[in-house]
This record gives structure tokens, sequence and C-alpha cells, in this order.
């Protein structure tokens, strides 16, 4: 590179001795020149790097607010999966629903959190006489769904916002849990549905559909990823297992068809990832209880390779964890996989009196490496089960650190100082 600048540059030191000159040169050639060319063969995810909550097509390329109403426009059933922990997937479910109401018919919003026989509280909600506080208490949340109802609120709001009426989808737990029972006992010759009293039954979906094959593979291993003892290779827990999976996605589907003919609009349900990538669980009933009704499949995306067959559209919602202890977690990407950063510290919790910093990287967590989120509750259940301390190790800057965040499972415990630093 022969340029003016280079020269006044090389004259002068060549004119001082060659060791200077070659000093130069050897920096000039640092900043210049790079090792080796960068890899063609790596498949691309996506075409863009997504902020939270951006929409984008199953092949990862961008797509517009008005490009995702376009999309569902012509939609009897828009089945939007979630993470039931992850705030970020409520607050996409929320938009996804303030631009459908925009549409030229509005939707009605289906909620697997809810049973169906709990329709009229949802309705007295809809129609302004429930505050969001009663409605916690009127859908008794904590027995009937569990997780919290804090972050189900933009999804309500945005439903009675828009005048979007609200059902709920499912059977209420006290049947699930009785049926299970039955099912565990194998009662009535193999027939757990007929030992169940006919209030029972009534809550049940009228046709319980069968998983097909894809899916019962998929959910044999789903049981065995269960640390609760769950035996897929038992028969009976297997037939159980499958039953229950039956009756909730049949259940669901039942509900959505039946709120489709009952308002004579579009239907969008909200409901748990598993049961809507791929089609296999709630798409697969409504095909057989609603034929011809075209179905929209929306999913998160966590960064991983994009399958086409899981759904049709994609929204941007990063790997999240909030911990009890105040923190929350949240995946980025970094290289070639993630990296889980510290987003958020509450005031006066434990997670701050130990140190932990927004914008901390944690790197290892009670001696596991932080590969995946799931690490978290893995090494938590080994330190409660040995009643030892959760260590954290932290990337601070250029600094490391280790957080100790006491031992699980004790209230009014004093918080240990942090410590390391290199």
């Amino acid at each position: 590179m022969p340029l003016p600048s280079m020269h006044r540059a090389l004259v002068p030191a060549f004119r001082r001795g060659r060791g200077a000159f070659f000093v130069l040169l050897l920096t000039l050639l640092a900043f210049t020149a790079c090792a080796r060319p960068a890899p063609t063969h790596e498949k691309m995810a996506v075409s863009f790097l997504p902020a939270a909550g951006e929409f984008m097509n199953a092949t990862g390329d961008r797509l517009s607010a008005e490009g995702l109403r376009a999309r569902a426009a012509t939609a009897a059933y828009v089945l939007v999966g979630e993470s039931h922990g992850n705030p970020c997937d409520h607050e996409a479910e929320a938009r996804i629903l303030t631009l459908l109401a925009h549409g030229k018919n509005p939707p009605v919003v289906g909620l697997e959190m809810a049973p169906a026989s709990l329709n009229p509280v949802l309705k007295e909600f809809s129609d302004g006489k429930i505050t969001p506080e009663d409605l916690e208490q009127r859908l008794d949340w904590k027995t009937n769904w569990g997780h919290p109802f804090a972050r189900y609120l933009p999804v309500l709001r945005a439903s009675r916002d828009w005048q979007l009426p609200l059902v709920g989808l499912n059977v209420p737990p006290g049947v699930i849990r009785r049926l299970s029972a039955a099912a565990t006992q194998n009662a009535t010759a193999g027939d757990p549905v007929a030992a169940l009293s006919p209030e029972d039954r009534a809550q049940l979906p009228t046709r319980i559909i069968a998983p097909a094959t894809e899916q019962e593979a998929f959910l044999r291993e789903v049981m065995s990823g269960h640390p609760d003892g769950r035996n897929a290779a038992d028969p009976r827990q297997l037939a159980r297992f499958l039953l229950i999976q039956s009756v909730w996605d049949s259940a669901m589907a039942e509900q959505a068809a039946r709120a489709r003919r009952a308002f004579g609009r579009p239907v969008v349900v909200l409901a748990g990832i598993a049961h809507v990538e791929g089609g296999l669980g709630i798409a697969r009933r409504l095909a057989a209880l609603d034929p011809g009704a075209q179905i929209l499949l929306i999913s998160p995306w966590r960064g991983q390779d994009l399958d086409e067959s899981d759904a049709h559209l994609r929204v941007y919602c990063p790997e999240s964890f909030e911990s009890r202890m105040g923190m929350t977690l949240t995946a980025r990407p970094f290289g070639e996989g993630f990296e889980y950063v510290v987003s958020a510290v509450a005031r006066g919790s434990r997670a701050e009196g130990a140190g932990l910093r927004p914008g901390d990287v944690v790197t290892r967590v009670g001696g596991y490496r932080l590969r995946s989120l799931s690490t978290m509750h893995v090494a938590g259940s080994e330190a409660f089960r040995e009643k030892k301390n959760l260590l954290l190790d932290i990337r601070r800057g250029p600094d490391c650190y280790t957080v100790d965040l006491g031992p699980l499972g004790q209230q009014g415990i004093p918080y240990p100082a942090i410590t390391g630093g290199q």
C-alpha cells in the first residue's frame, strides 16, 4: 500500500536504523492483516440482530408489525407459544393482541391459564366489573395456575383495553388430579374417565384425541426428563402421562373452537410452547374439530437454530430466569453460544446484599459452568438438598468475583460479602 501517509512514517524510521524500521513495519502489519478468512459454511439463523420483542418469519428475516397483522388476517386460530416464566413472552403476547385488535376482525383471547368453568368471571373482568386485583382472587389464580399473576397483567390489560373477550380453555386442576389418580390405579378396567363423577366428566373435553406418533415420542422424552421419578418405561405411568396431555390439548382445542362459533371471530390461543410448536398439540386437535380452518403458529425464538416446521412466525425473546433471591438473568449471544447477564437486581434483595449488580456476567453456579439457565435449577436443587451455600462466579468488566448467596430456603440470614477480584 504505497500511500503517501505510510511513506512519511517509514522513511524517517529507515534513516534512524533498520531496527526501528522493522519494528514499525511489524506494527503496521499487525493492524492491517487478518490471520484467516471468515468461515462461510456456517448456517445463518437470522438475517439481522433482533431486539427483544421483534418479529421475524420462519426463515429468520425481519417481519414488521403490519406484516404480522397481514399474516394473521386470514387465520381462524392464532396459537402463540410462551414460556410461563419469561416476562418478554408476555409483553410480546400483549403486543400481538394490540396489533390484531386493530385489524378488521378483532379476536377472542383464549387462555391456557384459566379453566373454562370460570368464563363468567373473565366476562365480568372484560366488562370492567372486576379489577385485576379482584380477578386474581376470583380466578383462584394460585390454585388454578400458580405462575405469578403479575406477569400476565400485560395480556389481561391489553385484552380489556381493546375489548377482546377472554375465555378460559382448560380443565380445572382438581379434575386433572382426580383423573390422574384414577389412571394410576388403572381404575374400571383401564377406563379412568369412567371412574370420575358425572360432574368431573362434564369438565373434560367431549372428544379426547390421542397424540400423534411424533408427539408421543416427544412426550416420552419430556417424561424421561422430569426429576420427580416418572418412569417412561412403565406402561401404566406412560399411559397416564399421555392421557393427561391429551386431555389438556384436546380441551384447549375444543374450547377454542367453541369460542370461534360463539363469537364469530378468530381466536388467539395463549399457551405453553410445547402445546404450540410443531402443530402437534392444540393445532392438530383443532384440525380435527374444525376441519379446513387456517391456523397460524407463533413461537418465541431464543437464539437457537430455526426449524421452519416448528412455527410460521417468531418473536425474539431471549431466555430469562427470575430468581426469588431478587436477580434476573438474561441470555445474550456470545461467540458460538450464549452468556448470561444479570439484567436486574431487586433493591433490598438477597442478591443485592450478596453483592450482585446489573451487568454482571454469571459464568458458573454451584461449581457448574453456566451453559443454560436450567443449570440454575440443578445447582439450586443440589445446594438446597446438601444444605450448602449457593455460589456464583461472575465477571464484572476485567475482574472476576465469587458471590455467596447463602443457604437456600432460609429467611433473614446475613449476606456474605462478595470476594475475589482479578
